[in-house]
């Protein structure tokens, strides 16, 4: 399990929407294509009940940037990771960058100033962590009806919990060794996010949260997210 830190700089003032994470996610994409059969490979992943489990997340864009109407304006030099319990991503981004040192936002040219690859491995069996992308929580209706859950609710760290069982299951081939705890330390309505991904509106949330398991799920946890929808932005944690 590897992450890339890749430090970028716009060749001009980059502009982008609030709502950026599909931008991101066709960045990630962008540099699994070195490989394209490993690409198409994650792209159209599904297990049981069609679960679509990439088994990759990445940050937000770190770094300075100004307000402008409707959009956030980086002039300077930012950085942004991209993380995969798959280390084929990993290497096909590494490649890529290798091969082309410039990367392009919503069609913008930003040049590669540097880049660095890391292993983070936990020790301890519980870790305090904050959102550096919301986490999102949901449930599908039969009838279509998307219920969003919210970290006030009981269901909400269950939900996160069975959902980090079941993708370890799924990339490893068996359940975690010890059980997995999730806790929201201090819920607050200011971490509340609505967004949007395409023509989908999502209610997300940023906060703090302590996570119990043993030292190879929490590896897991922060390669590849918290919560659903990790591989469009969603769930990428920070250590306190």
């Amino acid at each position: 399990m590897k992450s890339i830190v890749i430090s970028v700089k716009p060749l001009r003032a980059l502009r982008l929407p609030f709502a950026h994470f599909k931008i991101l996610q066709g960045l990630a994409y962008n540099l699994m294509s070195y490989d394209s059969a490993l690409s198409a490979e994650v792209h159209d992943r599904r297990f049981a009940d069609k679960k679509a489990f990439k088994f990759f997340c990445f940050t937000d864009l770190m770094g300075r940037y100004y307000l402008g109407k409707d959009e956030l304006i980086y002039k300077n030099s930012f950085e942004w990771e991209l993380r995969s319990a798959d280390d084929r991503i990993i290497e096909a981004a590494e490649q890529k960058i290798k091969h082309d040192p410039v990367l392009t936002f919503n069609n913008q040219p930003c040049r590669v100033l540097s880049y660095k690859k890391c292993e983070k491995r936990f020790c301890a069996n519980s870790i305090n962590l904050k959102m550096n992308t919301p986490i999102v929580v949901y449930h599908t209706e039969p009838s279509g009806f998307v219920r969003y859950y919210n970290p006030f609710e009981g269901e909400f760290v269950e939900r996160v919990s069975k959902n980090i069982q079941n993708k370890y299951e799924m990339f490893f081939g068996k359940p975690p060794a010890d059980s997995v705890a999730v806790e929201c330390t201090a819920p607050s309505d200011g971490d509340k996010c609505v967004t949007h991904y395409e023509d989908s509106i999502i209610t997300a949330w940023y906060g703090k949260y302590r996570v119990t398991a043993p030292p190879e799920v929490l590896d897991f946890i922060w390669h590849t997210g918290l919560g659903s929808k990790n591989s469009m932005g969603f769930g990428t944690v920070s250590e306190l």
